[in-house]
């Protein structure tokens, strides 16, 4: 796959921020002090939206949103949302200026295209934008509660390009990698962790081109996880991608961390206990799913969302009174005021 620092750097137009080179995190809140001044005394000017909506820039509509989280590193991005609703996000300021989410989402080099390793500052911005804000805030299904996680700079991932726009993405646990920052157990097999097609491409296969693309980079390993549970649409995703290709039927596993065999569930065995007739058995016999699963049944599509996260499964607390982990909250619906 290529690799962001082979692609072409001639651009005839104006590049989008994943085309500037930014060489360390540290960059994305230069000047941020300064700026925040100048909006606290009346000095920024409104911004145009690219469907003429004009925004105004006070201290009230500017929020920070957690970028990136490693250790005791922390990083942020000044985002703009209106005034009406602080969950709204409309445009992020980097490297100096303001640039709508559709922008940041963008690029002008023709050579990114198709799925791309994320290695570069700027990749990881687009990233976060699909899961935080796109996924998070602007295209996640009405009543469903399923976050991604904010990703970590040792997050294996590859955004899918085409025609210039970033329209999806996956993630990856990588064998060896910690679970969490708890336990010190460490995940045994590669892991297919989060998958996301934004809404105005599903059902156009591109889900089935990331599971195929993350199946054949893994030649050497004999086994290979998706984080458990399923959602129904990632299931119909397999039931096609292992109906292809059958000899993946036999390596591909539903795991919980950290993937020991008494953690793993064979995902073909699994397609065929769930497509089982109601008539021809009991209940006993169905293979087991969380309630966040049969919740958003009737929302997801079959190339919607996969939702995994850490190393417990995303069940629905909400009768038992239990609350979800922390760090499986979605940081990008929660803006921070930034300090002026």
């Amino acid at each position: 796959m290529e690799s962001n620092s082979k692609l072409e750097n001639s651009f005839k137009v104006k590049p989008y921020p994943v085309d500037l080179h930014v060489r360390h995190y540290d960059e994305l809140s230069t000047g941020y002090d300064e700026y925040l001044s100048s909006v606290k005394s009346g000095g920024a000017l409104p911004i145009i939206l690219p469907h003429g909506e004009k925004v105004e820039v006070t201290c009230e509509n500017i929020g920070r949103l957690a970028f990136l989280r490693d250790a005791d590193l922390s990083h942020f991005i000044l985002a703009l949302h209106t005034p009406e609703d602080e969950t709204q996000v409309v445009a992020v300021y980097l490297q100096g200026e303001w640039w709508p989410v559709g922008d940041v989402l963008k690029t002008s080099n023709k050579s990114r295209r198709g799925l791309v390793l994320v290695e570069s500052v700027m990749e990881r911005v687009v990233l976060f934008m699909l899961s935080q804000v796109i996924f998070g805030i602007l295209e996640r299904p009405l009543g469903e509660d399923l976050y991604f996680s904010v990703y970590s700079m040792r997050e294996h991932g590859k955004i899918l390009w085409q025609n210039g726009e970033a329209v999806g993405f996956y993630t990856v646990k990588k064998k060896g990698s910690l679970c969490d920052s708890c336990t010190g157990q460490s995940y045994q097999l590669p892991v297919l962790d989060s998958v996301f097609v934004r809404s105005h491409w599903r059902r156009t296969g591109l889900a089935l081109q990331m599971l195929e693309d993350f199946c054949s980079s893994q030649p050497s390993e004999a086994v290979l996880g998706i984080s458990f549970p399923l959602s129904p649409g990632m299931y119909g995703v397999c039931k096609k991608f292992l109906g292809i290709h059958e000899e993946e039927r036999g390596r591909l596993y539903e795991v919980e961390a950290p993937g020991g065999w008494a953690q793993r569930r064979n995902v073909w065995l699994n397609i065929q206990l769930r497509d089982f007739p109601k008539h021809c058995g009991n209940s006993e016999q169905s293979p087991p799913y969380s309630c966040s699963q049969e919740r958003s049944e009737a929302n997801l599509e079959e190339e919607g969302i996969l939702q995994q996260c850490e190393s417990v499964s995303l069940k629905d607390t909400s009768s038992s009174g239990k609350k979800r982990p922390a760090d499986q909250t979605n940081t990008g619906t929660n803006l921070k005021k930034a300090r002026t």
